[in-house]
């Protein structure tokens, strides 16, 4: 850069840039911004334990207060047990079904999340699958597999 002497009337401190010269700089800046796209894209994905440890960690505050619950409620079923030790059987049989339930449950969605992620459902068609007749439909309906 050079100097320029303030006491001339003439004062031009950048020089006009063509027309030419912003066009190059505009198509660089547009090869720059897709190449690093490129990079995001094509770099190695965090697995999915690594995600769920990241979004449990920053979702702890909410997670905690489960926990607790949690904690509370099992030590008030090991104080029920110990007091009717004729329960115990049947308290940890419904747990262990209540726990097969939930999953069961965890599976299923997971298994519709895949989907969708992968491409393999679309949910703007919904079939209602009925087994029998005198059954209700369910509440949620299932996503139907793309074609």
């Amino acid at each position: 850069m050079k100097l320029v002497d303030v006491n001339q009337a003439n004062i031009s401190l950048s020089p006009q840039i063509s027309d030419e010269t912003l066009l190059q700089r505009n198509l660089q800046a547009l090869r720059d911004e897709k190449s690093a796209e490129g990079r995001r894209i094509s770099s190695p994905s965090v697995p999915l334990t690594a995600a769920l440890v990241k979004m449990k960690w920053k979702n702890r505050r909410e997670i905690y207060a489960y926990q607790v619950k949690e904690e509370i409620f099992g030590a008030a079923l090991c104080e029920v047990m110990e007091r009717y030790p004729h329960l115990r059987d049947k308290i940890l049989a419904h747990t262990e079904s209540c726990y097969q339930h939930v999953l069961s449950r965890e599976t299923a969605t997971l298994e519709i999340s895949r989907g969708l992620a992968d491409g393999d459902y679309r949910t703007s068609n919904v079939i209602l699958k009925l087994d029998k007749e005198d059954e209700k439909p369910p509440v949620q309906p299932v996503i139907s597999v793309a074609k």
